[in-house]
Order: structure tokens, then sequence, then C-alpha cells
């Protein structure tokens, strides 16, 4: 998996103003696929999926920090520069002053540390100065609540503040590392977020919270990670790590992938998996809780100059990540290129840092990779190292067959390319927002749950009774897990446990499911980290006085059914190139149903097993990506070399071989799809 970029939106013309800016703040809707933006005194909303611009308002003032507010369908509260709270309404185009300072002087600008906190029970937003003794609380309406100063109990600097997403809870964090919860109705305190001694921590500095589960994530200031279950009256920890040496400015859940993204202020970001290890044999390993996640190192230059964009220098530090609640999207914000906290990479391009350059590659002949890379980054030179012009140049030494080239071979070019790069180097504001994804290449469809759709039948409108048939229930998959959704009550119930027990230390997801309603058999497709991919064959139960029925695995990484009656199926072996077919007893049954006497419909689930296992192997000419379902005699589907989709006949009159049947995978001489450029096969 990898990051890269959806689209930049385009915040080049703010205002009309002949000078570019840089986007300062950001925020997505806690439901809805919308982006706002912050740049100047406007606050732009765009269409997350489209890029499209939605609306624009004035504020006011530049914007510090800023929210959409749970509590209305379309609003944002902010903390604006000249210390104001406003809330902004898009659907009326109105802002209104919810809170204003005592002192009218008092000025703040885009880089200060405020802190902000909305709750969806109540419409009201708690927000506080760095390192104040105190939070205040106001309506997020016009005309609702009075501003109210609340005294903390404990007498230390409050460091951040954070509202539970579902609980009327307000947590507030302390210079020494103690996080106290609130009731924000009665400010009664619940329970305290302390460690021992034997653990220093200096304050939060950034919150998130498990979708589901009772689990609060904390980033601490000096680096440390934390994970805390709250859902008993004694909070315990139940995970700890050291990110590194900086401290941690956002932490965020993303939802799809299941996993932890946090951001230190140095611009490092890192992605974990949780995992708790349920063995009452021993007890739960704290250091163990947080893992790195298989995801490739982020590259900035390359995430700016992806979807029609363009990279900027010196490389620009990322200050903020914002992640939806509920989609695969964030967007990303960098410390501004014309302040001052970016001397020390523009200095890599100067003749000076040239020769420290020089100096480091000359004093590191002989040493390590990871030794020369942690020089380098202490100099400074990680703006030449990420370059993705460079990157694509070693790219394609890799690809013409030459030696696997060294970091110091990277360094020393990275030397020769910061001579041109002196000259040319852009320190101009980055005037667009890129929104990112995570993207896995081998699965596409990772972020869409695996599921069973209703399909129409092409001549519904034609026929003159239009009565469409629901079935009682949509299947999808949860884990290992196959569930079943009642579209009359709504209730999710266990419909089937796949697997009965999968090994720990084991990495899995479900790919692909398919059903046959004539044979009331489900093929899953499950991917499995370091082993091979599985195909799980699953008998419905049509009987209800018969036993549970059971199912049985085949190897393989995708599957379909075949011919009218779907008495077959194919799987495509992990290697892509080998296909076994395999006969069902469904043709057989149904043709001594028509001749004679009705014969026992519900075999036992060990007979089907058995009759499934026989199979006949088949060979593609090359690799093939996906396998189809089709209602044709003996006829499969097959998606290839990256842009066509063909038919081939599944009959022993291929060339045969020793290890079976051949299927020609070109498309000349039958029947295919050439997709366009950019076109991906996802589903059939």
């Amino acid at each position: 998996m990898e990051w890269a970029t959806v689209q930049h939106l385009d915040l080049r013309h703010v205002g009309r103003s002949q000078k570019a800016l840089q986007p300062h703040a950001a925020a997505f809707h806690p439901s809805q696929a919308l982006v706002a933006a912050a740049i100047g005194n406007y606050i732009i909303e765009f269409d997350a999926f489209t890029g499209s611009k939605m609306s624009t308002i004035d504020i006011g003032a530049p914007v510090v920090r800023m929210s959409y507010s749970p509590t209305s369908s379309h609003a944002i509260v902010a903390i604006l520069e000249d210390c104001t709270i406003r809330s902004c309404d898009f659907d009326t185009e109105q802002t209104f002053v919810l809170h204003s300072p005592e002192k009218r002087m008092e000025h703040i600008s885009s880089g200060t540390e405020v802190h902000l906190a909305l709750t969806p029970l109540q419409p009201v937003v708690f927000f506080g100065f760095h390192r104040r003794m105190s939070v205040t609380v106001v309506g997020t309406v016009e005309g609702g609540r009075a501003p109210t100063k609340i005294k903390a109990d404990l007498k230390k600097p409050i460091v951040n503040l954070a509202c539970h997403p579902r609980l009327p809870v307000l947590y507030v964090a302390y210079a020494d590392g103690w996080i106290r919860a609130y009731n924000i109705h009665t400010y009664a305190v619940h329970y305290t977020l302390q460690l021992d001694n034997t653990i220093k921590l200096i304050g939060a500095g950034a919150f998130a919270f498990h979708p589901t589960l009772e689990w609060i994530f904390v980033g601490d200031r000096r680096g440390t990670l934390l994970a805390w279950d709250v859902s008993t009256e004694r909070p315990n920890m139940i995970g700890i790590t050291q990110v590194g040496s900086q401290p941690i400015t956002s932490v965020a859940w993303l939802p799809m992938l299941r996993l932890l993204v946090t951001l230190s202020k140095d611009g490092t970001l890192q992605a974990w998996k949780t995992r708790v290890m349920l063995n009452p044999n021993r007890p739960p390993m704290q250091a163990n809780f947080f893992e790195l996640a298989a995801i490739e190192s982020i590259d900035v230059p390359r995430i700016l100059s992806q979807q029609g964009g363009e990279a900027v220098y010196p490389l620009p530090r990322i200050r903020t990540i914002e992640v939806h609640s509920k989609l695969n999207l964030a967007v990303l914000l960098f410390a501004n290129m014309t302040a001052g906290d970016n001397l020390k990479n523009r200095a890599a391009y100067t003749r000076e840092g040239r020769k420290q350059l020089f100096a480091v590659l000359q004093g590191a002949r002989g040493s390590s990779a990871s030794v020369l890379k942690e020089k380098l980054s202490s100099l400074g030179s990680s703006g030449i190292l990420a370059d993705h012009q460079l990157q694509a140049q070693l790219q394609e030494h890799h690809l013409k067959g030459h030696s696997q080239l060294t970091i110091s071979d990277i360094a020393r070019r990275a030397f020769l390319y910061s001579h041109f790069m002196e000259g040319h180097a852009k320190s101009a504001p980055i005037s667009r927002l890129p929104l990112i994804t995570v993207l896995d290449t081998k699965h596409h469809l990772k972020d869409i749950p695996v599921c069973l759709p209703f399909h129409l039948e092409l001549n519904f409108f034609n026929k003159a009774n239009r009565v469409l048939h629901y079935p009682v229930r949509a299947f999808y998959l949860d884990g290992v897990n196959l569930m079943a959704y009642n579209l009359c009550s709504g209730a999710d119930t266990l419909y089937k446990k796949l697997y009965s027990s999968i090994p720990g230390n084991v990495e899995y997801h479900p790919k692909y499911m398919i059903y046959s309603k004539k044979q009331h058999l489900f093929l899953v497709v499950y991917e499995f980290s370091g082993a091979t991919n599985e195909v799980v064959l699953y008998w419905e139960n049509t009987d209800v006085h018969t036993a549970n029925s059971k199912g049985s695995t085949v190897k393989g990484r995708d599957a379909a059914f075949i011919g009218p009656n779907e008495n077959q199926f194919a799987v495509l072996d992990d290697d892509k190139t080998g296909l076994a077919l395999y006969i069902l007893p469904g043709l057989a049954s149904q043709e001594v149903d028509e001749r004679n006497e009705p014969v026992e419909q519900n075999q036992s689930a060990d007979s089907k097993v058995g009759l499934a296992q026989g199979s006949m192997q088949f060979m593609f000419e090359t690799e093939v990506d996906r396998i189809f379902s089709t209602p044709l005699e003996s006829t499969i589907m097959f998606a290839s070399h990256g842009d066509q989709i063909c038919q081939a006949k599944l009959v022993q009159g291929y060339r045969l071989s020793a290890d079976g049947h051949y299927i020609s995978t070109k498309a000349e001489g039958r029947k295919s799809i050439k997709l366009k450029v950019n076109e991906i096969v996802l589903q059939g």
C-alpha cells in the first residue's frame, strides 16, 4: 500500500487576489464527502469526490483552527486570528460571531496553538489557548449558550482538549501528561488517565477515537503514542510505543483500513496497526499493541506532482493531516514555504550546503546505509533525496538491469543535482490542497465492503406486472464472518463463520464474494499475508430440518461460476496462469428430476464437497488479472494484459501439455473489449 494523490483542490484564485496564498486550515464533514479549506480570509467548500467548488465565504479574518459542527448539518466553527470564534453556515452563506475576546487588540497568528473541541450531544464548543488554566464554553448557534469560563480543578497548564464522539465526556490534557475526563453537563470528574512515574510524559499533542470501540489514542509531545481502553470503570492503558523524539502533532484513525496515522512535528508521517493478543494464559503486552503498518513512506514531491500538480523546492514540511472519519481520504497542509522554518532545507541548495554534504559523504565512506541516512537527515538534505525526478532516474536505472545503487550513490547524485537546484528552487506558497488516499495497487476494491449486489432483470420495465421481488437478506463479509442484513428489519445476523480460527500473526482480508442462486453456493476469496490465497466454498442450508451445511476450501486467488445452470466453477491459481475447473452435481440431478420422480434435493454437505474435489486443469498463455462468471456454456470471461477483457471456451480441444490445456490470451479472433487509458477492471 502507498499514499497517492486523488486530486488537487485548486485555491489559486481566491478573492481575485494577485498575491499567491497557501491554505492554512482544513476540515472534513463528519458524514458527507465534503471538505473545507481556509485560505486568506476565505473558507471554501469542495465536493471531496469530484473536487468541484461548492461555495466560498469571506469570514473576515484568517482561520487558525476550524471544524465542522457535529450538531448542525452544514456549518463550520472556527477560531480566527482576531481571537473571535465564528460560525460559518454554508446553507445560508452567513457568518455569526459566537465569542469575542475581552481585549479587542488581542491577536494571534495562524501558527499559534489553540485548542478546539466539539461534541455531537450539545450545540456548544469548548476552546482554550495553549497553557492557560481555564476552558471557555460557548454555544455554536446564534443566540445560544453565553460564553462561560470554566476553571480547571488541577492547577496545571492545559495543553489540549477533545470531546468523545459518542459519550458526554470532555477530555482535558494537562502539561505533566495527565488527562482528565469531565462530564460535559456537570463538569464532574469521571476518571483520570495517568501513568506511573516510570514513564515521563509532557502533555497530549493530539487525540483520536476508535469509531466503534471505547479506545482513545493519545499522541504525547514527547513522541510517545498511547492507547487507553475506557470501557470499564477504571480505564487501563492497552498500548504504548515511542514514535520518535519529536512531538506528535496529529493522530487520526483511518476507518476503511483500520489503521492509525501519526504526524510528528518534523513532518514524519507513520501508519500503525493495532493488535490485541487474546490469550488467557498470557497477560497482554502493551508494547506489542502498536505495529508499523506495511505502507510505503509518503513521498511529498510525488504527492505534489501527481494528478497534474507540480513539485515545490525545497521539500515542504507536512504541518497537519486531516482525515475523513468514514472515507479513505485525507488532506495535507504544509508549513509556509516563505516562513523561516524552512531555512534548514533551503540551506541544502546553497554552496555552503553542498560543502557540508560533500564533507559528510567523504567522512561516511565505508559506513552502513542507516548511518549515512541519519547523517544526511541531520544535515537537512532530505529535500534533495526525496526529489521525484531523482527517484524516477534511480528506478529507471534499476529497471535497465544495472546493479543496485547504494544510498551513497544516491547521495552523490543528490550532491550533483543540488548544484542545478540552487538557482531553480521554487519557494512560492503551495496554493493547491492535495487530497490523498492510501492506495492498494493489488486490490483496488479494498475500501469497498465485500458484498453481493442486487441486479435488476434487463426486461424488468417491459413486463406487464412490474413487481420486483427483493431478496429477504443481503450478504456481506466482516472478517471471517458471512453476515446477513435483513432488508425488512434492518438487523444484522451472523450467517456463517467461514473459518473457525486463524493464527494471530497472519493478516487476512476478504477480496471477492460470488453466489449461485441455482446451486445455493457461496464462493469467497480470501487473501492471506505470507500464505497462498484461498477460495472458501459454502453451501447455503436450504432445508430447515437438516444440520448446518459445511464448507471446504481450495487454493486460488479468484473464482467464477460457469454455464446457464452454474453447475461448474473455475478457480484461478495464485500464479495467475493456472485455472482449475470444478463440476458440481446440479445439472445431473435436474435431468433426473425431469425424467423420473424427484430425488432427494438436499444432499449432504460432505457429498457435495466430495463431488467438487475433482478438477480439470487449464493454463493461460500469459498472466490473467481477474476471471468473471458467465451464463454461457463452458465459457469464462477474463481480464489480462491490464487493458483487455476476453472470453474463452473451456473445452478439451485446446493444445495439450503436461500441465493441462492451454488457453490463448490474445484478443485476435475472439470477442474482446479493449480498455481505454487509465481504465482498469474492478468487478464483473
